[in-house]
């Protein structure tokens, strides 16, 4: 049975539920609903206090740098600043729109809040992008699978198990056309034409962002070993590598009329300052290295050219003077003027 309701002596219904022996009913309760003692005041939508902040609209922000009483109630304090922000607010222009009525926020800007990183640059777009703009031509996303005829399966067109994989496994015969060397080997050549392919886009991203920073690079120098025709380029490249085949690199060379000098600056070592311990410590190091026979010092020899001279040395010979005649006869030697016995 579902409950009713009975009117009391004060005009209030107040449905009360009993239960019973799998039965329920209604009685009527005799207490009334106690109104609220403290009724909800609305309070205005002005401040208690004067208008002293400064506003930002722009970025929805209000400043208040003037100093507070210790005694001051925060909470009464930070709703009038709120309210002082929404009344600025509510009083700016307004745009009828398909979401509804907006408020349009100044241009102007009153602080200019600190960032933590730097503005992002804009990108400079590659020659790619610009070749697109202005064939005005979209890119479009293509699909990641493909159809190999060879296994008869759909593959994905890079990354693991890919068409091109399949692809070169296939072809692992290699037909020797006419002019080729039969003794060649093609797969390595593909290999090479593989890696070239890759060093060349790598160049072009290069010269990509170079072009981004303001400056100028060809992608590709000129083949100048060619018997062929050089031409404007392959001139400027061989005078650029000829002036920088010397020691000097072209700084002592004569320069023709209108001749880029192309002078390279020297790196010049800084005489670097160490303490006693780290020039102790490098001494022990190669000492170390010496002893152990490491690298390619010559233990022995070092200890030849360190050795000192314990053997004396001969004399040099005295070179034999040729006498002139007017000297006289050499002298006569006394061994030989004792030991003579007979007529003379």
């Amino acid at each position: 049975m579902p409950p009713t309701t009975v009117e009391t002596s004060t005009s209030t219904k107040v449905p009360t539920v009993v239960k019973g022996d799998n039965n329920k009913r209604t009685a009527t309760k005799g207490a009334t609903a106690e109104p609220s003692k403290d009724p909800v005041t609305i309070k205005p939508a002005t401040a208690g206090r004067e208008d002293n902040l400064v506003y930002d609209l722009k970025h929805m922000a209000a400043f208040d740098i003037s100093p507070l009483h210790p005694s001051t109630d925060m909470q009464v304090y930070s709703r009038d600043s709120v309210q002082l922000l929404v009344n600025r607010l509510f009083a700016l222009p307004r745009e009828n729109t398909d979401d509804g009525t907006l408020a349009v926020l100044p241009t102007e800007e009153v602080f200019k809040i600190p960032r933590q990183k730097p503005v992002p640059k804009q990108k400079e777009k590659t020659r790619w992008q610009k070749f697109m703009e202005d064939r005005n031509m979209k890119k479009r996303k293509r699909s990641r699978l493909l159809y190999d005829e060879v296994s008869g399966d759909w593959k994905p067109r890079w990354g693991y198990n890919s068409i091109k994989k399949s692809q070169d496994n296939a072809n692992w015969v290699h037909e020797v056309k006419s002019g080729e060397d039969p003794y060649a080997n093609p797969f390595e050549r593909q290999n090479a034409e593989k890696k070239l392919v890759i060093a060349k886009q790598k160049m072009r991203e290069v010269r990509n962002k170079v072009e981004a920073a303001g400056g100028k690079i060809r992608a590709s120098v000129p083949d100048l070993q060619s018997g062929g025709q050089r031409g404007a380029e392959g001139l400027r490249e061989a005078v650029k590598r000829a002036q920088a085949s010397s020691a000097s690199f072209g700084k002592f060379d004569r320069v023709s009329p209108n001749e880029a000098t192309n002078l390279q600056p020297k790196n010049r070592r800084k005489a670097t300052v160490s303490s006693v311990a780290d020039e102790k410590q490098r001494y022990l190091k190669v000492t170390n290295r010496i002893f152990n026979n490491e690298g390619s010092v010559d233990s022995h020899k070092a200890a030849k050219a360190g050795a000192p001279d314990t053997v004396p040395r001969k004399a040099p010979k005295a070179a034999n003077k040729r006498r002139s005649k007017q000297s006289g006869p050499p002298p006569k030697s006394r061994r030989g003027n004792k030991g003579f016995k007979g007529k003379r």
